[in-house]
């Protein structure tokens, strides 16, 4: 009995100090450098845009007891500067501004309790992950569609919705750093140099029609509906009548979308602005008026660019004056079926943009023949490595038709990465890239 009480005693000895000294060791791992703890390398170079000037500072982020310690150094002079910034647990759970002061050599600063450097407090970022948006610097930061890429986590991009700076958040729970910050109105701009990093422009929407699936198509009430769902090109389809007034409508004829019937070329504008385009969608639209084209860019301008899809029949010399008189010659791109008038508009206007329709690089380089196409539109299952390889030394941007698209074709023109959608609904491809 003695020896067996002995044996257990003994046996509790060895597993209170094997419990002692696991304690030690956690202890150990959860004090010095965090960028264990967050995978981030030792030290992040940060390069900083300050009134014109750049300055390239080395940073290392260290906890201990609870407190984040950011020492920074810069070779200025061949001599080292150094210094540090200090947040205490307060600034790294609820700090909602962001400290500006530019660091002091041998300077160890503590921030201010509702201050942070660098990064975002704990609070701001749960926030922007539960909302889409967070409060910093009295102003609020609103979660964008561009995209990036640093140390294998995702770059949140956020936009000022006030004087529009833009910043990049490492999606990092334990260290949620600003990664790139640009366009700050007091000129304080940075961004972290890794090789990790990789940014990407957002996908531009380009809508055919108008969002038809919320409004009438080729309407205003369709185009604002676009706008409000992340479309930031409207495509008009350009038609004249028979007294040359030119109108945004699909269709040869009136009967589809309207309570006309025949050609709109067969019309006068007197007729055709009596015509009721809407009650065929919803009685809410009763006594909507085909929109003239120079209505539709009046109500575009400083809000979206413009797509013209030029019907047969136009004429593209009152179109081209028209565009140049309304201010949107430079944000636009023109689409021809007919050869003839394409080549006509580049002789008129060798300056606007064109887009063509090809399926390969073949097809593509005999327009490089005939003009030179700023834009091409191709079937997302046809965009291959090799065409967009081909696209990008020539300048070309690459814009995926998924008219009529079904949900699994959105997904599929994402994953493509073109650098714009052609699309009936904005709404579902927002609800899309969303998830």
């Amino acid at each position: 009995m003695g020896n067996r009480i002995r044996i257990i005693n003994e046996y509790s000895c060895i597993m209170k100090k094997i419990y002692l000294l696991s304690l030690l060791i956690i202890g150990a791992c959860c004090t010095g450098s965090i960028c264990a703890q967050t995978a981030l390398p030792d030290t992040l170079l940060f390069v900083f845009k300050l009134h014109g000037q750049t300055r390239k500072y080395e940073m290392l982020f260290r906890e201990k007891n609870d407190t984040l310690r950011i020492d920074w150094r810069i070779l200025r002079n061949l001599h080292w500067q150094k210094g540090s910034y200090l947040m205490a647990p307060a600034s790294q759970e609820a700090g909602n501004s962001l400290c500006f002061l530019q660091p002091v050599d041998k300077e160890n600063r503590l921030l201010g309790i509702n201050e942070t450097a660098y990064m975002l407090s704990r609070q701001a970022y749960k926030e922007l992950k539960t909302t889409g948006a967070f409060h910093y610097n009295q102003t609020v930061y609103k979660k964008g569609n561009k995209k990036g890429e640093a140390l294998g986590c995702p770059l949140i991009y956020c936009i000022d919705q006030t004087e529009g700076a833009e910043i990049w958040i490492l999606d990092n729970e334990s260290l949620p750093l600003i990664w790139k910050m640009q366009n700050n109105p007091l000129n304080v701009n940075w961004q972290v140099e890794h090789p990790s990093a990789t940014y990407k422009d957002p996908i531009e929407v380009v809508v055919h029609r108008g969002a038809n699936h919320l409004a009438p198509e080729n309407t205003v009430a369709s185009a604002y509906a676009a706008l409000e769902h992340g479309a930031t090109w409207i495509e008009l389809d350009v038609r004249k009548s028979k007294d040359g007034v030119l109108y945004n409508l699909h269709d040869e004829t009136l009967d589809r979308t309207t309570n006309g019937q025949g050609a709109l070329a067969d019309m006068n504008s007197d007729e055709v602005d009596k015509l009721d385009a809407g009650s065929w969608f919803g009685k809410e639209y009763a006594g909507t008026r085909i929109p003239r084209i120079s209505e539709m860019l009046d109500s575009l301008y400083g809000k979206a660019n413009v797509f013209f899809d030029v019907k047969r029949g136009t004429p593209v010399k009152d179109l081209v004056r028209l565009v140049r008189l309304k201010g949107f010659a430079t944000n636009s791109f023109f689409w021809f079926a007919d050869e003839g008038m394409l080549k006509e508009f580049v002789r008129l206007a060798p300056e606007m943009k064109v887009k063509v329709n090809a399926d390969d690089i073949a097809r593509l380089q005999y327009w490089m023949t005939v003009c030179r196409p700023s834009y091409v539109e191709i079937n997302p299952e046809q965009i291959t490595p090799e065409f967009k390889a081909f696209c990008k030394a020539n300048g070309i941007r690459i814009m995926a038709a998924i008219q009529n698209g079904t949900e699994e074709a959105y997904r599929t023109a994402i994953e493509k990465e073109p650098d714009l959608v052609n699309l009936d609904q904005p709404e579902l491809f927002q609800k899309i890239l969303n998830k």
